[in-house]
């Protein structure tokens, strides 16, 4: 029987024990219920000097992962990315020039974007049509989890033509990289989450068996990690991921029986 509650509880022992304030605060919210008050404070600092689009995304993450998309701080946040949307519908992904980079951060802005009521449709409709214009096959393939989850966050929440066709590639190939072992449980589960789905087109995995992967990654420190040898900030935040997915995966969708 899978124990997530367990899982849970051992993630948050990890996390409260190895990680900075941010982090403790995202997983009292996270795993415990707390208020994210103390999260949002702890943000005040690094919204005021980002200076990249990057940087804001990974500031609309955290606030994701709290349920603070609503806030004035995302709203802030929000208005200043619509600023930096270049004509072709991307946001600049690294100072050096990169598509790779610019898809990642391009369908993961306007995935968060998406989820909140701050965003203009144009603004969400122009980076599906940018994503979708230099689509292939080949950015899902392989070790690719950055345009994949990019991808899947785009076109699951931003309505666009092109959204069926992507999403049951990305699906197919994540499901590829999961029984493979080129993604962990965690990485996979990230997406899920992302999505606001327990569920995705594409990928035949049922809910039930990735918790009870990602419960099995665990290790006896409560904590996940991608690497023997990985550091412990990259512990944490992948310990982070695992506990939103933990959470996410074990509560079950209206409509499921019990047993």
């Amino acid at each position: 029987m899978i124990d997530a509650a367990d899982a849970c509880a051992r993630a948050q022992v990890f996390l409260l024990a190895e990680s900075d304030t941010l982090t403790r605060n995202c997983a009292l919210v996270v795993g415990a219920g707390a208020k994210s008050t103390e999260a949002l404070a702890c943000l005040v600092e690094p919204e005021r000097v980002a200076e990249q689009p990057p940087q804001r995304q990974r500031i609309l993450a955290t606030l994701d992962n709290v349920g603070a998309l609503g806030s004035g701080l995302a709203e802030r946040v929000c208005r200043r990315l619509a600023t930096e949307q270049r004509p072709n519908g991307s946001w600049r992904g690294a100072e050096s020039p990169s598509e790779v980079n610019d898809v990642f951060c391009t369908g993961m802005i306007a995935g968060f974007l998406a989820k909140t009521p701050f965003v203009r449709q144009r603004s969400l409709k122009s980076a599906a049509d940018y994503l979708a214009e230099i689509w292939s096959p080949d950015r899902v393939k392989g070790d690719a989890w950055e345009a994949t989850a990019a991808y899947f966050h785009c076109f699951s929440l931003v309505p666009h033509e092109s959204a069926d066709a992507i999403l049951q590639w990305c699906g197919r190939e994540l499901q590829r990289g999961l029984v493979t072992g080129v993604y962990d449980a965690v990485r996979t589960a990230r997406v899920f989450v992302w999505c606001r789905a327990q569920a995705l087109p594409g990928a035949p995995l049922r809910r039930e068996e990735l918790l009870e992967r990602l419960v099995n990654e665990q290790c006896d420190d409560g904590g996940f990690r991608r690497s023997v040898d990985e550091p412990v900030q990259a512990r944490v935040e992948h310990t982070l991921d695992a506990l939103v997915g933990l959470v996410h995966l074990a509560q079950k969708p209206r409509g499921d029986r019990p047993g």
